[in-house]
């Protein structure tokens, strides 16, 4: 079974108030990602437990702080294609000829209304061997992160709706 235990919460750019987003597997279980606040890639890290193949995206967050006169509110209520994320998932889990990384990393990343969750087995070089192996990446769904350190796969690259006051429950 393909999984993540550790998450991360981040931004592309600016500072973010992730308050309560979670994702839901395909065994139905939720994991939340609402780490606070947040600013830049990979963010903020937490424990996850046992995080399989993710099927639904819900929840808000921010930007800016809270103490500024401007804060943009944003939350997300959305369906993940789990089959495609488990070939994305399965071709990271295969990626590497060498890196042998047992549970991957579940990343949700914001920047304004987009919010995207990513997966990677956290291969850094020079510290480990991420050279891919021979003919792992045919779809080209393994790319890299925001920055550029790790290998990602992209599995919801969604846009919330925005307010300037907090979405009322």
């Amino acid at each position: 079974m393909i999984s993540a235990t550790i998450g991360n919460a981040g931004s592309i750019s600016d500072f973010y108030i992730i308050s309560d987003v979670s994702i839901q597997t395909v065994g139905g279980g939720w994991a939340g990602f609402g780490y606070g606040a947040v600013n830049g890639y990979p963010g903020a890290s937490a424990d996850i437990g046992k995080m399989g193949v993710p099927t639904h995206i819900k929840g808000t967050w921010s930007k800016g702080w809270y103490d500024e006169d401007e804060i943009t509110y944003f939350r997300i209520d959305a369906p993940i294609d789990s089959e495609l994320a488990e070939k994305k998932m399965r071709t990271l889990q295969n990626y590497y000829e060498n890196h042998e990384r047992k549970n991957g990393v579940m990343q949700v990343v914001v920047d304004e209304e987009r919010i995207q969750v990513m997966f990677t087995k956290k291969c850094h070089e020079p510290y480990d061997d991420c050279a891919p192996a021979e003919n792992s990446n045919p779809q080209r769904w393994v790319v890299k992160s925001p920055t550029g350190h790790t290998d990602v796969v992209v599995l919801f690259d969604g846009k919330g709706e925005s307010s300037p006051m907090p979405f009322q429950e």
